[in-house]
């Protein structure tokens, strides 16, 4: 992803294979074996974004339209919409990589544009899924508090703040980039760096923290209780270790690039896994919804709003009854 996972590789990588490529991302067109893994991953993450700005795309019309609102249906659909843009972005820049569709002073400035553009959203995702899991862990470790005194707009001030946050950082990220692009173009990642860093550095002990505060306290009350864990904890706890498995070891990793000097072919070769595991993590949450959501021996017959209500239920289910379709009566 962005900043973390994929920001665009240091002055002299090269992994792009059209003839008037974005700055700095030169490949020579040899179509070696490195050159067809970089064509099939490319392809595949491609197929990704498309079936992940699909899934999202039905779960803000879901979400919009059908299913009644309650705080965490608000935290998913300001994430649904992160992705979606993230995805968005991911597949606008790999057609401008590996085709000719732009002069190269337009490739320049649309491309950073973009670059820039997904960099917003990736920190945007990643501050919603924080947000998610942190209140769904004081929602458990402090009930009563939760229940009688949660200010009835938290959720969506809450979303509002990380939107505006993620907006500022990219913002600062803009000016300095621009600012010391015509002296020293390599000055551009270092300040990608320092701020992916600090958001990294920020979200993600949290979110491994409360996260596994939460997985901790789930498997307590299973056990003591011998009842099953709550759809929204599955889904919660789901999405964040699709998250840590497929975006956060690699974009750690993309910091040692910088440092270590490695062949092109395998710079290359990470660029395109990191790009393609990104990909899937945006796009795997709308099917972690569905996939919770359903029941086994109702799933061809219900409505994706019930199903995806069900994922989002914040309340325990009755054993041996159907649960309601909607989400919470905490309307925000």
């Amino acid at each position: 992803m962005v900043l973390g996972i994929d920001s665009g590789p240091p002055q002299g990588t090269n992994y792009t294979l059209n003839s008037r490529p974005a700055p700095g991302l030169t490949i020579n067109y040899t179509m070696n074996s490195v050159t067809w893994i970089y064509l099939s991953v490319t392809f595949l993450a491609m197929a990704t974004c498309v079936c992940g700005m699909a899934g999202n795309c039905l779960v803000i019309w879901l979400l919009s339209f059908r299913v009644q609102r309650s705080p965490f249906c608000i935290y998913v659909l300001n994430l649904a919409v992160a992705d979606l843009l993230f995805l968005v972005c991911m597949a606008s820049l790999l057609s401008l990589e590996t085709g000719p569709l732009l002069t190269n002073s337009t490739s320049t400035r649309v491309y950073e544009v973009i670059r820039r553009t997904k960099y917003f959203a990736y920190t945007a995702g990643l501050s919603l899924l924080t947000a998610i899991s942190t209140q769904r862990c004081l929602s458990t470790l402090f009930p009563i508090w939760y229940k009688c005194h949660q200010p009835r707009k938290l959720s969506s001030a809450v979303c509002g703040t990380l939107w505006a946050l993620a907006l500022l950082m990219n913002f600062l990220a803009s000016f300095f980039c621009v600012r010391f692009w015509h002296p020293n173009e390599n000055q551009c990642f270092k300040v990608d760096m320092v701020f992916s860093i600090l958001i990294l550095g920020i979200f993600m002990p949290v979110m491994i923290l409360s996260s596994a505060t939460l997985f901790i306290r789930v498997r307590k009350n299973t056990l003591l209780r011998r009842r099953r864990p709550r759809r929204l904890f599955v889904v919660i706890l789901a999405s964040v270790f699709v998250f840590l498995t497929c975006s956060l070891p690699l974009g750690i990793y993309w910091f040692l690039l910088y440092w270590v000097g490695l062949p092109q072919d395998v710079r290359l070769l990470y660029v395109c896994l990191s790009r393609f595991s990104s990909c899937l993590s945006s796009s795997a949450n709308p099917l972690i919804y569905f996939l919770v959501g359903s029941q086994k021996h109702r799933r061809l017959q219900e409505s994706l709003g019930a199903v995806l209500g069900r994922a989002l239920r914040d309340e325990p289910e009755p054993e041996g009854r159907e649960t309601p379709s909607t989400c919470t009566n905490d309307g925000v």
